[in-house]
């Protein structure tokens, strides 16, 4: 009998030891299933520069891979924030698909322009047809898309008072142009899965640490918005959602 209980207690001590094993294995699955895997097409721009910062800030263990065409472009601070850089061009598909796999990306950011260049260009509108192309197919309908637009695209109006806001509209024609076939591109495609931003004129070294919404025919509080701040905002509100969910479009200003 003593030699029964002696197994007993064995078998149960190892029954003890294999449930903690499970039990601690599950504990890290969820956490691991807890952190989301971002994608940045454009990564190496002075958005995406942000965007990577503000991830990284958040603390939540996000795992980022930065895409761009010339990965020497890429700070190496901000690249020390990734967990891996990937080349690629943003109109082809291949790469972005390559892109998506090896990233595993639950979410993807695109922050694409043509600097502060104001003359005509598809790069936003062509690299957005290519996106959705490749987000359509099964193994990737699970990813939601960030998209950095612009005030002025869309349904939207700069709106600044004395005919400025026209003119500034007509200055931008061409860029907004872009936004408009970029915006288009996902709105058609996956609209649900897609969350939009339209920032007023993106500025640098004017953070506040706080950004308003505003109605599309709206005047904004102020004309401008420091990327810090857009940056910080979307990073919280694709984690989060907070403010914007996905399936919609978000007009936003920083303010004091």
């Amino acid at each position: 009998r003593s030699l029964d209980r002696s197994s007993h207690k064995k078998r149960q001590s190892k029954i003890k030891t294999i449930n903690k094993y499970f039990s601690i294995s599950t504990q890290k699955s969820s956490i691991m299933k807890l952190s989301k895997s971002v994608l940045i097409i454009g990564a190496s721009g002075r958005t995406g520069n942000q965007i990577i910062q503000a991830l990284s800030d958040t603390g939540k263990g996000v795992n980022i891979t930065a895409f761009c065409r010339d990965p020497t472009k890429l700070d190496a601070n901000v690249q020390s924030l990734c967990t891996q850089v990937v080349k690629g061009n943003a109109r082809t598909e291949q790469d972005l698909q390559h892109a998506l796999e090896v990233s595993r990306a639950d979410i993807v950011v695109v922050s694409i322009g043509n600097g502060d260049n104001t003359g005509k260009t598809d790069i936003r509108t062509s690299s957005a047809k290519a996106l959705t192309k490749v987000l359509s197919q099964p193994a990737f309908q699970h990813v939601q898309a960030v998209v950095i637009s612009s005030i002025g695209a869309g349904e939207s109006h700069i709106k600044v008072g004395m005919g400025i806001g026209k003119m500034i509209e007509f200055q931008l024609r061409h860029v907004l142009h872009d936004h408009n076939g970029q915006e288009e591109a996902f709105t058609k495609t996956m609209k649900g899965r897609t969350m939009i931003f339209r920032p007023t004129g993106l500025k640098e070294g004017k953070a506040t640490g706080k950004v308003v919404m505003f109605g599309s025919n709206e005047k904004s509080q102020t004309i401008e918005t420091d990327r810090k701040d857009l940056a910080e905002y979307v990073a919280k509100q694709m984690l989060e959602e907070t403010d914007v969910s996905f399936g919609s479009t978000a007009n936003i200003t920083s303010v004091q």
